[in-house]
């Protein structure tokens, strides 16, 4: 995939937030959406972090980047409670349990067979969240980079045709 060589201004514009229960995870993409030209950036561990972190934020994300499998409110919950906030922030999920659930009885979707990403965008839509899409991990600097283009894209203004 070619960067948008207009990516780093556009970029600087996103508030992001993630939200994932895997730190290691959580500090790469700090450092490769920082390294990208993204200058703010909040972090949660859990839902609940994430939820408390979206409600107090002095600016609210516009983005959030949601892990769904993750101990004490997962994705689909924080999903949930973001919908009855009325939140308008673009939003992309990601999880490592696309087509195997981790054997997890407390998670919702630990007994659903099929894959997982796809279900939790189309509900999640259903709820009136603006879902752009899904990752699988690894999420890798090339998807990192997928993800930024496909909001910031989604939000460009349309391009203006020149009248004949």
């Amino acid at each position: 995939m070619t960067p948008n060589p207009d990516a780093n201004a556009a970029y600087a514009k996103l508030h992001v937030l993630l939200v994932d229960d895997d730190e290691f995870l959580l500090e790469i993409m700090k450092v490769t959406l920082r390294d990208l030209g993204v200058s703010s950036i909040l972090l949660a561990k859990n839902g609940f972090e994430g939820l408390n972190t979206f409600r107090q934020a002095t600016i609210r994300p516009n983005l959030i980047i949601c892990d769904l499998c993750m101990p004490q409110l997962g994705g689909m919950e924080l999903l949930s409670h973001l919908a009855l906030d009325g939140c308008k922030a673009d939003i992309l999920i990601i999880s490592g349990h696309n087509l195997v659930p981790p054997v997890d009885n407390h998670w919702a979707l630990a007994n659903y067979n099929g894959p997982i990403l796809n279900l939790a965008e189309k509900i999640a839509r259903i709820q009136g969240l603006k879902v752009h899409a899904s990752f699988e991990k690894p999420i890798t600097r090339e998807k990192i980079i997928e993800m930024l283009d496909l909001v910031v894209t989604f939000n460009a203004p349309p391009a203006i045709q020149p009248s004949k």
